[in-house]
C-alpha cells in the first residue's frame, strides 16, 4: 500500500497502463513505451487530480452551496481560490478492486451519506486495455438510496504526446460552442467558439494559447458513434485521442504542469450544473448512469510502429 493505495498493471500488446486504487485512477498509460497521458509515480500523491474520476460531480459547484427538491445543503470548500467545491468526493477516496486480469480491472466505491450531499451511491470503474484499441473505461453510478440524487461524473486525465510541449500540438475539439465565465471561474453564457477564437473542429495548432474553458461536444448522429479529441505532435511523430459519448468537455492547457500535456475531461454536466441545472442529472432510486471513454494512440507508419486506429 501506498499514497495511491494500490497499482494494477495491465498489459495488451504494446499498450501498458498503470492504473491505482485511490480515485480508480490513470497513472501511466504507454504505447511502445510512449507516453499518452501525464504520468505519476504511483506512490506519490499526484498534482491536479491528475488521472482521477470525479464523483457525485465534475468540475466546481458555486460557493459549496446548492438546493435539491428544496433543501438547501453546503458542501466543504476546496478550492479557496475560487471558493467552490470541487471534482466531487471520490478523487481521493480508496476503490476496492473486485476484479482483475491482465487486461482489465473493476474497481468499486461505496458513497455514503454526507451532511453536504445526503445520498447513498455505489460507483464501478471497469478498465479493459486492448492491443489494437489501447485503453477503455466503463464508469457506473447507481444511487442506492430510497430518494433521487443530484448527479454528476467526469474524468480528468491529461493527454499527452510522449511529454512534448503543447505548444507543437495540433489539436481537434468537437464543439462548436463554449462556456464563458465571470471571476470566480462560474460559467455564464454559452456562446461559438469562434468568439473566443476556440474553433478546433478542423486541427489548427496551439501555439501559446492558453484555454482552461468548457466545451458543449457537438455529439455524432449515430448514437453509437464517439466524439474525439486529438493531439498530435510533428516533433514526436504521434497522435493520441480521446473518444467519449459525453455532453460536456473541460479542456486545459496544463499551464500549472509545465504544458507538456492537455487536460480532456468529458463531463456529464457544465460546471456549476448543481445550480445552474444544465444537464444535472436527477438520479432516481436504482436508477444507474453510465459514461464511457477511451484513449489510444495513432501511430505514424513511418516512426515503425503499428498503425493502430480504424
Amino acid at each position: 500500500m501506498h499514497s495511491s493505495g494500490k497499482t494494477i498493471v495491465l498489459v495488451a500488446g504494446h499498450y501498458q497502463a498503470k492504473i491505482v486504487s485511490v480515485g480508480a485512477g490513470i497513472a501511466e498509460l504507454t504505447h511502445y513505451q510512449r507516453h499518452l497521458v501525464i504520468p505519476h509515480k504511483p506512490e506519490e500523491m499526484p498534482l491536479a487530480h491528475m488521472g482521477k474520476v470525479l464523483i457525485p460531480w465534475p468540475n466546481r459547484v458555486a460557493n459549496g452551496c446548492y438546493q435539491h427538491d428544496g433543501v438547501v445543503f453546503k458542501l466543504p470548500i476546496n478550492d479557496h481560490d475560487s471558493n467552490s467545491a470541487i471534482h466531487g468526493f471520490l478523487a481521493w477516496r480508496d476503490w476496492q478492486v473486485t476484479e482483475q486480469t491482465g487486461t482489465s480491472v473493476t474497481l468499486t466505491a461505496y458513497l455514503p451519506p454526507s451532511y453536504g450531499y445526503p445520498f447513498m451511491l455505489m460507483s464501478t470503474v471497469t478498465y479493459q486495455l486492448d492491443a489494437e484499441a489501447g485503453l477503455a473505461a466503463y464508469i457506473t453510478t447507481k444511487n442506492i438510496d430510497d430518494k433521487s440524487a443530484p448527479y454528476g461524473v467526469g474524468v480528468h486525465p491529461y493527454l499527452t504526446c510522449n511529454l512534448d510541449n503543447v505548444d507543437n500540438y495540433q489539436l481537434t475539439i468537437p464543439a462548436r460552442q463554449v462556456l464563458t465565465v465571470d471571476q470566480p471561474l462560474n460559467p455564464s453564457h454559452l456562446i461559438t467558439t469562434d468568439e473566443l477564437g476556440l474553433n478546433f473542429l478542423t486541427a489548427k495548432p496551439v501555439g501559446a494559447l492558453r484555454i482552461d474553458h468548457t466545451f458543449k461536444t457537438v455529439m455524432p448522429e449515430l448514437s453509437s458513434s464517439k466524439w474525439e479529441v486529438v493531439i498530435t505532435s510533428q516533433q514526436q511523430d504521434m497522435s493520441v485521442y480521446l473518444r467519449s459519448d459525453q455532453p460536456w468537455l473541460q479542456v486545459y492547457t496544463g499551464d500549472k504542469l509545465n504544458r507538456i500535456g492537455l487536460a480532456v475531461e468529458p463531463m456529464s454536466c457544465p460546471p456549476n450544473a448543481f445550480n445552474s441545472r444544465v444537464d444535472l442529472i436527477s438520479l432516481a432510486p436504482d436508477e444507474s448512469h453510465h459514461l464511457f471513454f477511451a484513449i489510444g494512440s495513432k501511430q505514424n507508419p513511418k516512426s515503425g510502429c503499428e498503425h493502430n486506429w480504424h
